[in-house]
């Protein structure tokens, strides 16, 4: 997998494929437990993604998908981290009436954001938010994908879990067959 395409979301990428994703540790949106993504990620391959906020439909639809894939991304030992650019109060509310099998952790200062080349401003004294993004980390928290989108819509999901896990129609391998 490769960086994108796109010269507005290649500028932006501060973390890029073949790098090793820095650490950080923020407060889980459920819990207000403090989690790192070093914890988080120990020995699986890791989907790291970026929301924009729990307000957002199409985050929202994304946060969907990744949820009815949670059994199907388990047996394949991959594990999700969300980030969102929020304030833990609001994305707690959020997640009482909506909870999800992975982490979404709460960057209300935006420094993960910016760390990874996803915080932009929406208006100099207006909101700060994060591009969508996607990053695929090995077992070693190596990047070996990273998609910055360029609009509130544009975060493969969908498209990455049919790479990693295959069509959601195929059927499942039976006795010792090897995928």
């Amino acid at each position: 997998m490769t960086t994108p395409t796109n010269r507005a979301a290649r500028k932006l990428l501060m973390v890029e494929p073949g790098s090793v994703a820095p650490d950080f540790t923020l407060p889980d949106g459920a819990t207000g437990e403090e989690r790192t993504l070093a914890e988080l990620s120990a020995g699986h391959d890791t989907l790291l993604v970026f929301f924009r906020g729990t307000w957002c439909p199409f985050c929202r639809d994304q946060m969907t998908v990744l949820a009815e894939n949670e059994e199907r991304l388990r047996r394949a030992e991959v594990r999700v981290v969300g980030v969102v650019c929020q304030g833990r109060g609001s994305v707690g509310r959020f997640l009482a009436g909506r909870p999800l099998p992975f982490p979404l952790l709460c960057d209300e200062r935006r420094t993960v954001a910016r760390t990874y080349g996803t915080h932009y401003w929406l208006a100099w004294e207006g909101a700060h938010l994060s591009h969508p993004a996607l990053f695929v980390l090995d077992t070693h928290r190596r990047v070996t994908f990273a998609h910055v989108g360029r609009s509130m819509s544009d975060l493969p999901v969908s498209a990455i879990l049919e790479k990693i896990l295959g069509s959601p129609n195929a059927p499942e391998p039976k006795g010792d067959a090897i995928r």
